[in-house]
């Protein structure tokens, strides 16, 4: 396996954080929840003078599981009394999302061994 610079791991702990945010903002606390303990995994894997490739491997097939299940993430509504509110709400919801399965995808693709 190949060593992932830690660098990547933050950037999947600012969006984890960003998306509980969002979520708790947008009356979601249980799925706030969610990735708020997957965001707490993440700077327990930073927190580690090695990085745990197992750990880390382990955390993005969870959080990914999280967009592929029936009631997935991607389904999704945030609520806000201010209508105008709620349409940037859920277009940045959207976008975190976006990035974050691609951040997931990196990780995974850079994850697999080369052979030469």
């Amino acid at each position: 396996m190949q060593k992932i610079e830690r660098w990547r791991i933050e950037e999947l702990s600012l969006l984890l954080s960003e998306i509980s945010s969002l979520l708790m903002k947008g009356d979601n606390s249980e799925w706030a929840n969610v990735f708020s303990h997957f965001h707490d995994e993440t700077k327990n894997i930073i927190s580690k003078k090695e990085v745990d490739l197992d750990s880390l491997e382990r955390l993005v097939r969870n959080i990914k599981n999280y967009f592929s299940m029936s009631h997935s993430i991607k389904d999704i509504f945030l609520w806000h009394e201010d209508s105008k509110e709620m349409e940037k709400a859920n277009q940045d919801f959207y976008l975190v999302q976006s990035r974050l399965l691609n951040v997931l995808l990196e990780l995974e693709e850079l994850a697999i061994e080369r052979i030469h």
